[in-house]
């Protein structure tokens, strides 16, 4: 048990918070676990999760390089919008926009992608630019109004309202296919090549490129990859919303999966990062954001309890480094002590 909390130090410490936050929301609120209103709370929390972890398993590895991506909010907008007209004005069945939404997302992130790896512009510098200009190009094709739920295809509301049940809980498929997306690159970063190659070069990118690991194509695919996730999660949030919105769409997202990934464990010095501990980290935010509108507490604390929580999990990664660091001097000083 003592390794186990050891190893899995930061999940464990978010699944106390979110339990901590559910007996919270019982002393203050106690009618919200009545038969009636408890499906209801559940219902909230896991729809507040789809688009939020979708986009952060790209934020992921992103950060788990060393990097970090400013855009995805406004990608996931731009990707949307486009999407939108084309239902609105060509009549485009669900599965063509969807594919169509996954092309311009990873068009955007290759643009990303090629600035950051070959160009060598810093990740920052030009993720920040490309937030606004997608922002910009959204106002721009959109001509500052919004495609609306009448004008989206109807299928579209079925991936909200429908699912699998279990019990009175309904599990959307919007939830459903984001879990398939955390698991796909669970298994990704866990059992192939490229994984353990973003695992490297995030680790020290001087000896990955000694080892012979092409760090600039990884860094390009792994923002390939976000640009494509961006794309999924703006057909995500015009389901889950029932409109694009030119100024609304993607509005913070940033900041949100920023917060989920750093929250769920993904070291900000790189090279560490598990999808479990994101996936948590989303249910984390999705408990917080759902309990503290239910409660009463004014959506203002919201910002206020992120930031909190984001130093609450970098003081736990900064004390987890030490102690591992510690405990690895330990042991060689006791192998030496041996020979």
């Amino acid at each position: 048990m003592k390794r186990f909390l050891s190893t899995y130090a930061k999940e464990s410490v978010t699944v106390i918070i979110i339990i901590a936050l559910f007996v919270i929301a019982l002393i203050v609120r106690p009618d919200l676990y009545s038969s009636e209103n408890f499906p209801k709370l559940i219902n909230s929390v896991i729809l507040w999760i789809p688009i939020i972890l979708t986009v952060a398993m790209g934020m992921m590895m992103i950060i788990i390089i060393r990097c970090i991506d400013l855009s995805v909010g406004s990608m996931a907008a731009l990707t949307a919008m486009i999407t939108g007209i084309m239902f609105r004005d060509a009549g485009l069945p669900l599965v063509p926009g969807i594919l169509l939404s996954c092309c311009t997302g990873l068009a955007f992130g290759a643009l990303n992608g090629f600035l950051i790896s070959y160009i060598n512009i810093p990740a920052m510098v030009v993720t920040l630019g490309t937030m606004n200009a997608y922002r910009g190009m959204t106002y721009i094709i959109s001509g500052g109004t919004q495609v609306t739920g009448y004008q989206l295809p109807p299928s579209m509301t079925s991936l909200v309202n429908k699912g699998i049940r279990l019990g009175p809980v309904l599990i959307p498929w919007l939830v459903v296919a984001a879990l398939i997306i955390a698991v796909i690159f669970n298994f990704v970063l866990k059992q192939t090549h490229f994984g353990r190659e973003v695992y490297a070069v995030g680790s020290n990118r001087e000896a990955a490129h000694l080892r012979g690991i092409n760090c600039k194509k990884i860094t390009f695919e792994i923002f390939l990859l976000t640009g494509l996730l961006c794309g999924i999660a703006g057909i995500m949030y015009a389901s889950r919303y029932g409109y694009v919105n030119p100024s609304n769409t993607g509005s913070g997202l940033e900041f949100t999966v920023i917060s989920a990934t750093i929250i769920g464990g993904v070291s900000v010095s790189g090279g560490s990062g598990r999808v479990p501990g994101v996936l948590l980290g989303c249910l984390l935010l999705g408990t917080l954001n759902t309990l503290i509108a239910m409660i009463g507490i004014p959506g203002t604390v919201q910002k206020f309890s992120y930031g909190t929580i984001i130093v609450l999990a970098l003081l736990i990664d900064k004390t987890v480094q030490v102690r591992q660091q510690k405990a690895l001097i330990a042991r060689l000083a006791a192998k030496e002590a041996e020979v």
